[in-house]
């Protein structure tokens, strides 16, 4: 009986600019896949396109990849990373026993894989100019035919001396069949592919043949890749075929869109992982979610939140759509917030802290920690946690008095409450919690307004905003003496206004 193969899969991005969210979800189904069934994870790095790479993109892909706490075992090693000039302080020197994983560093390898096919039968040389093949695209379109590679140096026999390509001699009549782990069975007659190249004139590869020569000598078992790539799985499957190469399982995952059904960029919001870091969103949040879009845990089985064990134990291919996923920022964003909330107070402040800081927000340390169990309950991103308590800081404020002067609102009556909610505080020798409530309450029926409209009226005066933590806590970590001024400037503020 035949064993099965290790389970071993791989991201494999392109440096040519930074990798987006739906990019990364690939890389999060290989590694969960991999980790499950005891395997290896591997980072390759397919730079074959050159006059499109972008510097400090492997960087990026690197560090936001340990940032979501993935971590791979085979990847390029310090010594690749600096024959690209991307090597850095921190930088990860992972290696492996199936190296180089950067392709700019694998040419002979294609280069005698290209020979090879030659050799069979299966490819050839082709040295047709620009000239020649736009003359001939400009001929088909002119007769109304699919354009493509005539096969004109099929027969040719072109030498390796002269400027060449290689490519593949497409078989007529092809009958290809696929097993895809997420699509099932998928049949093509006669795929629309014309002699397509394997290996450049400047002798790098294509992707199709770098990718299916370093899948195979890299010993990969399972291929996830977005659906777009589809279309040309008939010509991997073929040279796998012409090779004799056992073929690794693949898996065409589908398309994450954005709420108007198309594919999520930049238009709908945060793509780019580090922007939903900067954001204030938690790494395990994001990961959790965007495993989601796609991907259930399986009919009948509910769960949404989980941990990164959790969902290394329940991922499965069987269970990925092959519908394409809405990737919806509210119910991120919802995710996010239950995420916080489960943090303990040592966390959050180890989490917000960094924001509040860019915000201009300074806190002591000990009100910051009596008032963070308050926040964490209002806040889905850490970036909300700076408004919400910019009350806090020695500063002019910008009263929201629009919240204050709605229908039945005047002047004299906002000024009443306000000199109300002064004497009250005023009065207290006990300047608790409890005790401001108590008064509050009292003072607000003796007046005749109603609790709510007498608590809104003195937070926008005290605290500025509607959105803020809790009033009497936040009272109480003002002080007396802070609150008493305030309340008398926010006076003075009613006192100048246009009378309705």
């Amino acid at each position: 009986m035949t064993q099965p193969r290790p389970v071993r899969t791989r991201f494999a991005p392109s440096p040519t600019g930074f990798q987006h969210i739906g990019g990364f979800r690939t890389a999060f189904y290989a590694y969960l896949l991999a980790k499950k069934h005891g395997g290896q994870f591997l980072l390759r790095i397919e730079d074959t396109d050159q006059e499109r790479l972008v510097p400090g993109a492997i960087k990026y892909i690197i560090e936001e990849l340990g940032w979501f706490g993935i971590h791979a075992d085979e990847g390029p090693s310090k010594s690749e990373l600096e024959i690209l000039k991307e090597c850095w302080d921190g930088a990860p020197d992972l290696g492996g026993a199936y190296g180089p994983y950067v392709q700019s560093q694998r040419l002979p390898k294609y280069q005698a894989v290209a020979q090879q096919l030659i050799d069979l039968g299966v490819a050839y040389r082709c040295d047709c100019t620009t000239e020649r093949l736009e003359q001939e695209r400009f001929e088909q379109m002119a007769r109304r035919e699919t354009p493509g590679y005539s096969g004109f140096c099929r027969g040719r026999d072109v030498s390796k001396d002269v400027k060449h390509v290689v490519r593949f001699k497409m078989p007529p009549r092809a009958q290809v069949v696929l097993h895809d782990a997420v699509r099932g069975r998928i049949e093509w007659d006669n795929p629309p592919l014309r002699d397509p190249v394997l290996l450049k004139s400047d002798g790098f590869p294509t992707y199709h043949l770098a990718c299916v020569v370093d899948d195979h000598d890299m010993q990969i078992s399972h291929v996830m890749r977005g659906e777009e790539w589809l279309s040309t799985a008939p010509l991997h499957i073929l040279l796998y075929q012409a090779l004799n190469w056992e073929m690794p399982i693949f898996a065409h995952l589908p398309v994450v869109k954005g709420s108007d059904g198309k594919k999520l960029s930049k238009r709908h919001g945060a793509t780019l992982a580090s922007a939903f870091r900067d954001d204030g969103y938690l790494p395990q949040a994001v990961l959790n979610y965007v495993v989601l879009v796609g991907w259930s845990p399986g009919e009948g089985d509910n769960q949404e939140i989980f941990t990164h064990q959790e969902l290394i134990e329940k991922f499965s291919l069987e269970h990925v759509s092959e519908a394409s996923a809405v990737f919806d920022y509210s119910k991120l964003q919802w995710m996010n917030g239950v995420y916080i909330r489960n943090l303990s107070v040592d966390e959050f402040l180890h989490w917000v802290t960094p924001f509040l800081e860019n915000a201009g927000v300074r806190i002591a340390e000990p009100i910051l920690r009596k008032l963070s169990p308050l926040i964490q309950e209002r806040i889905r991103t850490f970036k909300e946690a700076a408004p919400m308590l910019e009350f806090l800081m020695d500063a002019p404020l910008s009263r929201e008095w629009e919240s204050v002067f709605k229908k039945n609102m005047t002047n004299e009556l906002c000024t009443t409450i306000l000199t109300a909610a002064r004497e009250a505080v005023r009065g207290l020798s006990d300047f608790t919690e409890a005790a401001l409530e108590e008064r509050f309450k009292a003072v607000a029926e003796s007046i005749g307004v109603k609790a709510g409209q007498f608590l809104s009226t003195t937070r926008i005066a005290v605290l500025a905003k509607a959105a803020t933590p809790p009033l009497y806590e936040s009272l109480v970590c003002l002080g007396m003496d802070t609150v008493i001024a305030r309340l008398t400037e926010a006076i003075e503020e009613v006192a100048a206004r246009p009378a309705a």
